[in-house]
């Protein structure tokens, strides 16, 4: 009896567990996209200023024929980057809408 009790919990329990909705896994991809998004921009906001340093310059656009042409692109959408540039303040914006990073 005492067998049965537990294999009827662990049923339960690992179909509980187990019901993850298409929203979920949505949700999930997105951020894992905007994760990744992020991570490249900052990347790429590192080889810049690397670059200014080197160069001994300040660039107002992304210097693209000095970076890997995997940087200028969101990894989940492959659309390029943009720089704003606002006064002294830059910054590299995603136009699929995954944020921006300033520098």
């Amino acid at each position: 009896m005492r067998y049965v009790l537990l294999l009827i919990s662990l049923t339960f329990f690992l179909s509980a567990s187990c019901g993850t909705s298409t929203s979920s896994i949505d949700k999930i991809q997105e951020r894992l996209n905007e994760n990744a998004c992020r991570i490249n921009r900052e990347e790429l906001i590192f080889q810049i200023r690397e670059l200014e340093y080197r160069q001994d310059t300040t660039f107002t656009e992304i210097p693209q024929s000095f970076l890997n042409d995997s940087l200028l692109l969101c990894p989940a959408t492959d659309q390029p980057y943009l720089m704003i540039v606002n006064g002294n303040d830059r910054t590299i914006r995603c136009p699929s809408g995954h944020g921006e990073s300033s520098f």
